[in-house]
């Protein structure tokens, strides 16, 4: 039985944050984060055990491998469901998710903690540790084939969502901004300093959304054996969206300069 590679949520937290929130995931982040010591430590525990048991093969050994490795698997399996109660916080709390959206990623983590909460019980069957390999091996098939890869998606969908907002919030402001400076302008005031950092700040929001849109199709696709690559690729997509949306950022402040006439 193998350690799985849980992927820690790392969410690049965005640099341009400002986001609203529904509620509050700091509390299951707080429990995921604290149990992976417990989990490192019981799987050193059941491999020194193990060891111990194929040096020298007696029935006490065999026994104590045993009692270790169900101990270590059902740790595995509580840290994979804390992993996946995290996402499911950071779905509740995140805009930007319609209805639908929330309910459906909320239902793909829910019938992965159904199955995880379900398959723990199996454990306490196996007699010898080859039969409680063989039970190991079927979570591992559903981390790798399934679970894995409605975390990275559901990971992927939350900073998508944090930098769509804040895109929103930037054009609402660029809206009124030229508003403003066409009431300003009617008035025979001369902003084309402000015009032309107005021009570049929407260039630079069209660049940030057209990344987005790439990196969301990214996600959405997600598949087989380039998983993990795919998921970088898209995050890295969101990252030069938020360098963009930072940018056009700066240029704001730009216009309200040259609007105030500093």
């Amino acid at each position: 039985m193998r350690k799985l590679p849980i992927i820690l949520l790392g969410l690049l937290l965005i640099a341009l944050t400002a986001t609203r929130t529904l509620a509050d995931s700091s509390g299951s982040q707080m429990a995921y984060t604290n149990f992976s010591d417990i989990y490192r430590t019981s799987y050193q525990n059941y491999i020194t055990v193990k060891n111990k048991y194929l040096t020298y093969r007696t029935l006490a050994a065999e026994k104590e491998a045993l009692e270790s490795g169900r101990d270590f698997l059902k740790i595995r399996e509580q840290y994979i469901i804390l992993y996946l109660n995290m996402l499911r916080d950071k779905v509740a709390e995140q805009g930007g998710f319609t209805l639908s959206e929330r309910n459906l990623i909320i239902s793909k983590i829910d019938v992965e903690n159904t199955w995880l909460a379900s398959h723990r019980s199996l454990y306490d069957t196996p007699t010898t540790l080859d039969d409680l390999e063989r039970v190991s091996d079927q979570t591992q098939d559903r981390y790798e084939s399934v679970i894995r890869y409605v975390g990275l998606q559901t990971s992927g969908e939350i900073l998508y969502n944090k930098a769509a907002i804040l895109e929103k919030s930037l054009r609402s402001i660029i809206a009124a901004l030229e508003f403003e400076t066409k009431t300003i302008l009617a008035s025979g005031t001369d902003l084309t300093l402000a015009q032309r950092w107005l021009l570049a700040a929407k260039n630079k929001i069209d660049l940030a959304k057209d990344k987005q849109n790439e990196a969301v199709l990214t996600f959405m696709a997600l598949r087989g054996q380039n998983l993990v690559a795919d998921y970088n690729k898209g995050i890295f997509l969101l990252s030069e969206s938020n360098q963009y949306l930072k940018e056009a950022d700066s240029f704001v402040l730009e216009i309200i300069k040259s609007i105030k006439g500093e």
